[in-house]
């Protein structure tokens, strides 16, 4: 016969983030770093595409569907080499925030009189 569930509401152990880190993700740095450019780069890209929808078009020329391509993959591009270069400095908060350094950081925020 199945032994019955436990339905308590004690908490669950949870290991600490540091010890986490160091046993898994030391060695995947690169890959960190990679991931958070590619997150960057993604939201570049979805800020550059909006920008774009704010842009009124005469209709004196109009590439259709062609050009809706082109532009969204020069987007794209754009937003990887941004990303790359680090031009919002977004991927490297993340890295820092995600390898531990960003708490550091953090402490009260207290509102200056």
């Amino acid at each position: 016969m199945p032994e019955p569930i436990d339905r308590s509401l004690a908490p669950l152990p949870v290991a600490p983030l540091k010890s986490s880190r160091a046993a898994g993700l030391a060695a995947n740095d690169s890959r960190l770093k990679s991931v958070c450019n590619d997150m960057e780069a993604l939201f570049i890209n979805h800020m550059l595409s909006e920008m774009r929808k704010t842009v009124t078009k005469s209709g004196m020329i109009d590439g259709g569907r062609a050009e809706e391509v082109y532009t969204s993959l020069m987007d794209a591009e754009l937003a990887k080499d941004l990303a790359r270069r680090g031009a919002l400095g977004l991927s490297k908060m993340v890295n820092d925030q995600l390898d531990g350094r960003g708490a550091a950081l953090q402490g009260p925020v207290v509102p200056k009189k």
